[in-house]
């Protein structure tokens, strides 16, 4: 089970009736193996953007057998940082947090959530 944290899109959102962002707290492995672009890749482009250009000042400055060791524990601290960097970014967008919930998937996820927000409708027919 992972826990999935719901974060409802602004009041002036484009669409009808938008649905909740739900943001798994786990690490993300695609940021793991792919460093800031992985994040990037995950919605985050402040946060890519502010990594990758920590990551070239790394490479540039510190020699090769310092950077090596700093670039992948950098990676792993992304990694483990990524879905608090995708909230923030998502609350920078207009996002507002709500409660969340243990599922096995997002999907599962946000049929949890709405059992438990039905203040919330997701779709105009609800």
């Amino acid at each position: 089970m992972t826990f999935y944290a719901a974060l409802l899109p602004p009041a002036h959102a484009a669409s009808p009736a938008p649905g909740p962002v739900m943001v798994a707290e786990r690490m993300s492995w695609l940021v793991l193996l792919c460093g800031w672009v992985g994040l990037m890749l995950r919605g985050c482009p402040v946060s890519g953007l502010l990594a990758g250009g920590t990551s070239i000042l790394i490479g540039r400055l510190a020699p090769p057998a310092y950077a090596l060791p700093l670039l992948g524990g950098f990676h792993l601290l992304l990694a483990l940082y990524a879905p608090d960097l995708r909230q923030w970014e998502l609350r920078l967008r207009g996002y507002r947090p709500a409660r969340g919930v243990y599922a096995t998937s997002p999907r599962a996820a946000l049929l949890r959530w709405m059992d438990r927000a039905p203040a919330h409708p997701v779709s105009p027919l609800t």
